[in-house]
């Protein structure tokens, strides 16, 4: 038994300590996967907030099939989707960059290059339909396998492949198109 399913049988009894433990190992991977559905820091926050209060609240019918991670990132992205269909989804250009992102650690010149395609992959991303958003944003933010994206989006593995290619493919259309 691995370390999370240990934390994950000592949350059930009831043991809140365990959940931070959980809450801690997850938050950053949580709020970053929020922050690119939504492209809004604050929102991002509550959505990352309100998946560890669903997780928590759910964790009785939690059984293990799949692993935690997969679990809450499911909760996180029905939370983010709910989210932008229940407001307009305004492109923000200027939303916070991880800083694997930005290149705060680069030359001058080559950071703010990086931090404008980045903006730019940010923003064609977001016009991008929901399914291929979400697959592109966990394949390539957080380089999850296809098998584990499809449980996350509710598809198979191979949908979240063709999901992927299409992403890509409108993905570079969209920066070639803004190029221009």
């Amino acid at each position: 038994m691995d370390e999370d399913a240990r934390t994950i049988q000592r949350a059930q009894a009831g043991d809140a300590g365990a959940f931070d433990s959980l809450v801690r190992k997850y938050q950053r991977q949580v709020y970053f996967l929020a922050l690119k559905m939504l492209n809004n820091a604050e929102d991002a926050e509550e959505v990352a907030q309100q998946a560890f209060v669903n997780a928590w609240n759910s964790l009785d019918t939690f059984r293990g099939t799949a692993a935690f991670g997969t679990w809450l990132y499911r909760i996180t992205m029905n939370l983010a989707t709910t989210r932008l269909r229940s407001k307009a989804r305004p492109v923000n250009d200027t939303a916070e960059l991880p800083e694997t992102l930005s290149g705060k650690t680069a030359a001058p010149l080559d950071a703010l290059i990086r931090d404008e395609t980045a903006r730019a992959a940010l923003k064609a991303c977001n016009e991008l339909g929901d399914k291929q958003r979400q697959v592109v944003l966990l394949r390539i933010v957080h380089e999850l396998p296809y098998a584990e994206i499809g449980e996350i989006v509710g598809c198979s593995e191979q949908t979240a492949k063709v999901h992927f290619h299409y992403g890509v493919e409108n993905l570079r259309k969209r920066m070639m198109d803004n190029e221009q």
